[in-house]
């Protein structure tokens, strides 16, 4: 039998105490945005902390959802996750796996400029002059191109691969198949974890960014819906709301709240699923790296 002493006590009751206030924490501002969203006019004015929404209406939604530019962004941003996410991970792949061969030259040289782009950058001014030279202005490509190669995953990519048993590779040579068939058939369906983990990554990078938008694309029909929300809530471009089909508008509170909530569903809808994998895969890179 486990006999706990009260210091045991004390220590798992402080635990508890501590992990209940980080959630409280992290809860309440969502809780509170979702309420404001989701809240009347006159609710959505008045100060203070929202646990339930009075009135409750979707005229917030429904004058969001009308915006065209919502769902411009959406598309854009749904062009740059599925796009981006596909060539990160065969840039990666591609890069990553050479470099786990033992019989590849130069590997020691190529990681070594890997860490030196980690170190190093040029800059928003030639990074700029660099996207006007190859025509990606105004382009969705500039969302995903310049981001397609990303030294950290490849190391952490490296790192799985170094881990696969060189006997697999080996034998597959012995039984006349060539890299590429190695590669498809033994290297990868062993590398889910870390291919889901990269994967993840980088869906979540493409859902959250905007600074390319920012710089690279004055087209608001190309905007992204991050850089949507951003003219939302931090510009306050609002006058395209007011010509609601509701005769009272909503509250600007209301219809900011609502950008957020919008914007945040991809991510709360696939972040459950693929949780498990992300975990397992960093933990995999983390360890052996």
């Amino acid at each position: 039998m486990n006999i706990r002493t009260w210091q045991d006590r004390l220590a798992v009751g402080v635990i508890y105490v501590l992990l209940g206030l980080l959630v409280v924490v992290v809860v309440y501002p969502f809780i509170h945005v979702l309420s404001v969203s989701f809240s009347s006019r006159g609710e959505a004015l008045k100060s203070g902390f929202h646990w339930i929404p009075r009135q409750p209406t979707l005229d917030a939604y429904r004058n969001l959802l009308t915006y065209p530019y919502i769902w411009s962004g959406y598309g854009n941003t749904l062009f740059r996750m599925v796009i981006g996410t596909f060539l990160t991970l065969a840039v990666t792949v591609c890069a990553a796996y050479p470099l786990s061969r033992k019989e590849f030259p130069w590997k020691r040289v190529l990681i070594l400029l890997l860490l030196f782009t980690m170190i190093f950058d040029g800059g928003i001014v030639p990074n700029y002059l660099l996207m006007k030279e190859l025509h990606l202005l105004n382009t969705r490509w500039v969302y995903v191109l310049p981001s397609a190669a990303n030294a950290f995953e490849v190391l952490v990519m490296l790192s799985f691969f170094r881990s696969i048993p060189d006997e697999l590779v080996e034998a597959a040579r012995i039984d006349g198949a060539r890299d590429m068939r190695i590669l498809a058939r033994i290297v990868l369906p062993l590398s889910m974890p870390v291919l889901v983990t990269i994967g993840l990554w980088s869906l979540v990078y493409h859902i959250n960014a905007f600074m390319d938008n920012l710089l690279y694309v004055t087209d608001q029909g190309k905007f992204v819906l991050q850089q949507i929300v951003r003219n939302i809530l931090i510009q306050n471009q609002l006058d395209a709301f007011t010509a609601s089909t509701s005769e009272v508008p909503p509250a600007p509170e209301s219809l900011k709240m609502s950008t957020v909530i919008v914007s945040a569903l991809p991510v709360l809808v696939m972040y459950p699923f693929l949780l498990r994998y992300f975990e397992k895969g960093t933990m995999i890179g983390s360890v052996k790296g």
